[in-house]
């Protein structure tokens, strides 16, 4: 009878961790690599990948240099949040910005890319998003 009445909070108490844990929203930003959108090469003549020194920055967060090779993964948002997803030349200066909540999408995990002539693609990662090559959602 003692071990169940100890056993119970503790399971409680795990699953509310648990759920805890799975309440925070990701964003990948596609590797300049692997963006099929971009218009012109991705690799220059001399081999090096060519972002345009982009930066990317999630509400608060520092600005992040653009992803070349592997995707970035932004993760621990707030679901319930709304979030402003902004593009930053080479001098950190905006150029172009969304607002979204993870409530329009099915999933909380996104997929975000950007090319200049389409703007900033945000949509969520699964098969229909190749490009997007963060971890799968948990």
């Amino acid at each position: 009878m003692k071990t169940t009445l100890i056993a119970a909070p503790v399971i409680f108490l795990v699953c509310i961790i648990s759920v805890a844990q799975q309440t925070g929203g990701t964003v990948c930003v596609a590797a300049r690599i692997d963006d099929p959108f971009w218009k012109e090469p991705a690799t220059l003549p001399n081999g090096e990948i060519n972002s345009h020194g982009l930066m990317v920055k999630i509400d608060k967060m520092p600005a992040t240099a653009w992803p070349l090779r592997k995707g970035l993964e932004l993760d621990g948002l707030d679901t319930a949040e709304r979030h402003l997803l902004v593009i930053l030349d080479s001098h950190g200066k905006p150029i172009e910005a969304v607002r979204f909540k993870f409530s329009e999408y099915k999933s909380t995990a996104l997929c975000a890319r950007y090319d200049g002539y389409q703007g900033i693609g945000l949509q969520e990662m699964g098969r229909r998003t190749p490009w997007c090559k963060c971890k799968a959602p948990r």
